[in-house]
């Protein structure tokens, strides 16, 4: 079996065909999906946590073994390639996946079909995760954001979903080095 991230997504997608709701790609994936085009070390898709262990399954059979499990999500890891990237699956409440496949769009990864959430969907993750993350991502994060809030025409001192967003996931700091980040351009 080739031993690419390609090929472990290709293979997890025929295994699970059937036996769980679409994932939804998010992360990196789904930040250069929405036109952002950047590298990342990681797949990050969203799943019901009750689907997990057919996840696991699926990726034991590529030779990717579980890292860590949280109750928020989990990571695999491939157990004969170190250079190959983490697989994480974030575990999602039925009202949460509603809402991003309801505004989200089917795409097709390597064969398998996943939901891509609508931008703002995929800004909240990132508010979120620049607010409560442990500070090694958030550079990236904030890329991430302003890129996107940039590519995509937002205009954040006028949108109130974007206010809402910030109230929400993030805080006045946060919002502040949004919008100073987006005036420098």
């Amino acid at each position: 079996m080739q031993n690419s991230l390609e090929n472990i997504i290709s293979e997890m997608g025929k295994e699970l065909n059937g036996k769980i709701s679409i994932p939804i790609v998010v992360g990196g994936w789904a930040v250069n999906l929405l036109g952002f085009p950047r590298s990342t070390l990681d797949f990050d898709f969203m799943i019901f946590e009750d689907e997990f262990e057919s996840v696991a399954t699926a990726l034991r059979k590529s030779n990717y073994n579980l890292a860590v499990k949280t109750p928020l999500y989990a990571r695999f890891q491939s157990e004969t390639n170190t250079e190959m990237p983490y697989i994480d699956c974030l575990f999602a409440n039925k009202s949460t996946y509603d809402k991003l496949v309801s505004a989200g769009k089917m795409v097709n990864i390597f064969g398998v079909d996943f939901i891509l959430p609508d931008v703002m969907h995929i800004i909240a993750m990132k508010l979120h995760a620049i607010k409560y993350g442990d500070g090694y991502r958030d550079g990236k994060d904030l890329i991430d954001t302003v890129s996107l809030i940039e590519i995509h025409n937002i205009d954040i001192s006028k949108n109130s979903l974007f206010a809402e967003l910030c109230d929400r996931y993030a805080d006045a700091e946060i919002f502040k080095r949004i919008k100073d980040a987006t005036k420098k351009k």
